[in-house]
């Protein structure tokens, strides 16, 4: 019997730990109170925002262009595509300066490698005549318009290339230029007054490939990252340089990244106040969502407020 006894305890305190856990492993529903201490303010000034009993984890959205709730399964968005650019030149001398070597290029069977191969078995279209291009031997920018080039969305890849095409010293006092690019700006533009980012000069994903024209010094006849641009240095080659400037696979479908919450805490964290800076007047839907979650499962709370900011 005593046997019988000693062999029930170790089972009768698993029972309690298991029953124990699993009371643990509930997943209560958030009971959070989320207060501005004003519902006015003015921008460039902090709005501040008091917290009680915050869950165990929470996000905000601030109501701007995109940190919007009404937004966090948008995965598609309608609008134009623009792109707009900036070059300069200069030291094109002699027969040169009529050759007229920049040209913007597009393709969608580009297979991305960066070999002279691939460039050359691409089909590319030419849009250079859609753009304005330097054209003083000044280092002057030149800006290339605001351009709308929706008619080439499509749900393929699509790859722009900067080409510089420019013939080789024809004549004494001839020479090719040099040839800077800016500030490349693909948007989808959704209205007059909201963007969306397609890629910029520093996260197209640039690779240089010298088609033809090579120099033992890297610095001319080649594209060369100089940090807020990219520039060709023709030199006084006696070759054609062609060199090509290509960006990584673009999108132009109206894909969207979803609205995301900026993280306010996590599971250990604790929260009573935090603040947010508007910058812009306008009427704002601020939206905390309150997520409490175990093994057992996830529940969420959803508060707003409307927050009006002036100037």
């Amino acid at each position: 019997m005593k046997k019988i006894k000693y062999l029930l305890i170790p089972f009768l305190l698993t029972v309690l730990i298991f029953q124990s856990c699993d009371n643990l492993e509930e997943v209560d529903e958030p009971n959070f109170s989320f207060t501005p201490v004003t519902t006015k303010a003015k921008a460039g000034e902090p709005v501040e925002f008091n917290i009680s009993n915050a869950p165990n984890f929470l996000s905000f959205f601030s109501g701007e262009f995109g940190s919007e709730y009404k937004n966090r399964n948008r995965t598609k968005a309608d609008g134009n595509f623009t792109l707009s650019f900036e070059t300069s030149r200069n030291y094109q001398d002699g027969d040169s300066r009529s050759d007229g070597a920049w040209r913007l290029m597009y393709s969608t069977d580009y297979a991305g490698t960066g070999s002279v191969e691939a460039v050359q078995a691409a089909q590319w279209t030419d849009i250079s005549d859609r753009f304005s291009f330097a054209t003083d031997r000044t280092y002057n920018k030149t800006a290339s318009g605001l351009v709308d080039i929706t008619d080439l969305s499509s749900d393929k890849p699509i790859y722009f290339a900067v080409r510089i095409l420019a013939k080789g010293k024809k004549a004494e006092g001839n020479r090719q230029g040099i040839f800077d690019l800016y500030n490349f700006d693909l948007n989808l533009k959704l209205s007059e007054t909201k963007t969306l980012e397609v890629t910029n000069l520093a996260t197209a994903g640039w690779i240089a490939v010298n088609v033809e024209g090579k120099n033992s010094n890297s610095s001319y006849d080649n594209w060369v990252n100089r940090g807020d641009s990219f520039r060709m240095h023709g030199g006084k080659a006696e070759y054609t340089n062609d060199d090509w400037l290509i960006t990584k696979p673009l999108n132009l479908s109206g894909s969207v990244a979803p609205d995301r919450g900026q993280p306010l805490k996590t599971y250990s964290e604790k929260l009573e106040k935090f603040s947010y800076t508007y910058s812009e007047p306008g009427t704002y839907v601020v939206t905390l969502v309150g997520n409490n979650t175990t093994i057992k499962g996830s529940t969420e709370i959803v508060k707003e407020f409307t927050i009006i900011v002036t100037n």
